[in-house]
C-alpha cells in the first residue's frame, strides 16, 4: 500500500483512529435475578440473557481519539455490552479498546 508524501503503512496504522469503551453502569439480571443460571438444582444452565455474568449493562461511555468523548447520539448499546457507532465511515480503519472483562 502506497500512501504517497513520505508516508509508511507502519507510520498509518500508529495513526489509526482509536475508540475506547468503557462500561460505567450495570443492573441485576431480571431473568436469573443475578445467579447467572436458571435457578435449577439438578441441571442449572447459564441465562441465556445475561450469559452466566448476573448482570446486564445499562450505561457505556465511549472516548474517540479524534473527536474525545462521543455523545450518547453517536452510539448505541445493547444490555450484553455490544455497542455500534453510528455516523461513522465503514472503510474507515478503527481500532477498538475494550476492557477484557467488563463485568469486575
Amino acid at each position: 500500500m502506497h500512501l504517497g508524501w513520505g508516508w509508511s503503512e507502519r507510520a498509518f496504522s500508529l495513526m489509526a483512529r482509536r475508540i475506547s469503551i468503557r462500561y460505567t453502569g450495570f443492573r441485576e439480571c431480571p431473568n436469573c435475578r443475578g445467579r447467572g443460571d436458571d435457578g435449577a438444582a439438578w441441571r442449572p444452565r447459564v441465562c441465556r440473557r445475561c450469559r452466566g455474568r448476573g448482570r446486564l449493562v445499562t450505561d457505556v461511555e465511549v472516548v474517540d481519539s479524534v473527536e474525545g468523548k462521543l455523545p450518547r447520539d453517536r452510539y448505541d448499546f445493547n444490555a450484553r455490552g455490544e455497542v455500534f457507532l453510528l455516523g461513522f465511515d465503514e472503510d474507515e480503519e478503527i481500532e477498538v479498546i475494550r476492557p477484557e472483562d467488563p463485568w469486575d
